[in-house]
């Protein structure tokens, strides 16, 4: 089994608060962190990698496959108090253009389709999962809110046929190149983990111009799927500023969130 390697991961996320742990395999990376005991005050930022995922978990619940050498799978678990505002919506969205930033330095190509894919040429390339707890309210002051930020990614393009839709990897070659995991995982966190804490800080604001800028559908004839039920279809107009997708269909523009319905291209649909 290949061993991750920590020190890598820290020295290549280039941050020095950043706690990070690895595990040969696990069932879930996401699911451990939130698992963790929640204390006070709040923690600093931790990773925690796996170089084997057992079950390991997409949105709305899809299994994420994770075949050892061939795919990272990590999470990033990140602490605040909090008062009485509601869990942060749309922060997989802020972690979407983070990531796709930091990944152009392997794949300039990469782009982003509504609300947590990473793709290249309309093909997966990897997701995004975000979870929230909340402890209870300490003493002084509000509870300790954690935020989980999971990622699994591609290094080679899936030979599995339970992938169920086209997907790639991040290196073309064939061949993943020595510690390439480790670059990729720390690139990955010392992009996420200030945008997290902005996107605390200052909404999605700051994002939405690069969200567009990466977006694969704008513009576009795409579909909202729910399950294989197709509830409407209309050209992609993009994300607004609180993150919800614009979609122009026949009867006017709808915009939907994230966790609602899922986003698909309409001539994929059509041609599978």
């Amino acid at each position: 089994m290949n061993t991750l390697d920590a020190d890598l991961i820290r020295r290549a996320a280039a941050l020095g608060r950043l706690r990070v742990d690895t595990v040969e395999e696990t069932g879930s990376t996401n699911q451990a962190l939130m698992d963790a005991p929640l204390g006070a005050p709040a923690a600093a930022p931790r990773l925690l990698a796996a170089a084997r995922q057992t079950a390991g978990r997409g949105r709305r619940g899809r299994a994420w496959h994770s075949p050892e050498g061939g795919s990272v799978a990590f999470s990033i678990a990140i602490e605040r108090r909090v008062g009485a505002q509601p869990p942060p919506a749309a922060v997989s969205l802020a972690v979407g253009v983070a990531a796709a930033a930091a990944l152009t330095r392997w794949a300039p190509d990469v782009r982003l389709k509504w609300p947590n894919d990473l793709l290249r040429a309309r093909r997966k390339l990897g997701g995004v999962l975000v979870e929230c707890r909340r402890g209870p309210a300490a003493a002084a002051g509000g509870p300790t809110e954690r935020i989980v930020v999971g990622i699994g990614l591609n290094l080679l393009a899936p030979r599995d046929a339970a992938v169920g839709q086209p997907a790639c990897g991040l290196f073309d070659a064939g061949d993943v190149p020595p510690r390439a995991a480790e670059a990729v995982i720390g690139a990955l966190a010392g992009a996420i983990v200030p945008a997290v804490e902005r996107f605390l800080d200052e909404g999605l604001g700051p994002f939405v111009q690069s969200w567009r800028r990466f977006d694969a559908l704008e513009g576009e004839e795409v579909a909202l799927v729910d399950g294989e039920r197709i509830l409407a279809s209309g050209r992609s107009l993009g994300i607004d500023e609180s993150g919800g997708l614009r979609v122009q269909a026949a009867d006017g523009v709808r915009v939907v969130h994230s966790g609602e319905v899922s986003l698909r291209a309409l001539d994929a649909l059509r041609s599978s």
